[in-house]
């Protein structure tokens, strides 16, 4: 068996991170979060549930020179890829700490507005309203993309090629995504006002007749088959994934108050039912000083094949897909930091 591996990027760290700064420290941002919350569950099959859960983030980005950056970072959680909450149980069991994001970031100057980045990371596409109809807010993508953003007086374009590797199988093909997004951001009234559009496509290669990704005992809301080969017989996907999105948000002021509307819809071409999700919100005020508030409202219906399950939102509806509903939020900045 020939095995034949390049490291392109090892480099990097070859360069010295004193490039960027006398001393090493300097060239390194810290950042992170910590959030206590309570959940009450209530199902009408089940008994009502209350959970108390714990998410702790660290990141560490560090800039090695004017071209390269390094970022890292390290959560709570288990291995689950749409979440890093933890729940306390367990007899006080100690929690887990795992590598949510580990990547690379180059440019170079006769590159102008591209950038190329590789690893795991976070979702690089524009997600109106940062809400999470295809793509959980927590999910760290692996492989990698390219990102060109051109900058004029009346708009901003961003356009992002990806390929990102969901399963490596040694005895069947590999699942993988090819991604495409291309995002356009308007400036208006004065550059107080903003539009932005969006168009991107997300196409599945090889899930048809494979098991569901991450957990082969649940597909999360997408229909499945059975496939037997020869005396097996296995549970899989019984669709292709295939998905055009479009979505937009405006941002605006309103008597001063920051006010954002936006939509989201995805269409899934690998199959012609059960295959569209839409969402529609707005958000008003902003918390960024004691006192500052802000409240948001969103709806949302999402069939069961318009996305892949094990990537959507991990909270709405239980997580996955099949979900229809409303979500409510409010929020007031108590104290600074």
């Amino acid at each position: 068996m020939n095995k034949f591996a390049i490291t392109l990027f090892g480099l990097l760290f070859c360069t010295g991170i004193g490039n960027a700064s006398d001393n090493w420290y300097d060239s390194l941002k810290m950042s992170g979060d910590l959030r206590y919350r309570h959940e009450l569950i209530e199902n009408d099959t089940k008994p009502s549930r209350n959970r108390h859960r714990i998410r702790a983030r660290l990141n560490i980005k560090a800039t090695l020179n004017e071209y390269a950056k390094v970022g890292f970072q390290l959560a709570s959680g288990s291995d689950d890829p749409i979440s890093s909450n933890q729940t306390l149980d367990g007899g006080f069991a100690s929690k887990e700490l795992t590598l949510r994001q580990a990547y690379f970031e180059i440019k170079h100057h006769r590159a102008v507005g591209l950038a190329l980045t590789g690893g795991k990371f976070k979702t690089p596409f524009f997600k109106p309203g940062k809400t999470e109809l295809i793509w959980d807010g927590d999910l760290g993508m692996e492989g990698g993309f390219l990102k060109y953003k051109k900058a004029n007086k009346l708009a901003t374009i961003e356009l992002i090629g990806a390929g990102l590797w969901v399963e490596e199988r040694s005895s069947e093909s590999d699942s993988y995504i090819a991604a495409g997004q291309a995002v356009v951001k308007f400036k208006l009234d004065d550059k107080k006002s903003r539009l932005t559009v969006a168009v991107g496509f997300f196409k599945y290669v090889n899930g048809l007749n494979h098991p569901f990704f991450f957990d082969d005992e649940n597909s999360m809301g997408n229909s499945t088959k059975l496939y037997i080969v020869g005396n097996d017989t296995t549970l899989v996907y019984a669709n292709d994934y295939e998905l055009l999105e479009l979505s937009a948000q405006l941002n605006l002021k309103l008597a001063e108050t920051p006010l954002s509307v936006y939509g989201d819809f995805v269409t899934n071409g690998g199959t012609d039912s059960l295959n569209t999700g839409y969402l529609a919100g707005f958000s008003l005020g902003k918390t960024k000083k004691p006192g500052s508030w802000k409240v948001s409202y969103n709806y949302r219906e999402l069939e069961r094949d318009a996305v892949v399950g094990a990537f959507s939102n991990s909270d709405f509806g239980g997580g996955g897909t099949n979900a229809k509903g409303h979500k409510l939020g409010a929020a007031c900045q108590l104290a600074n930091n």
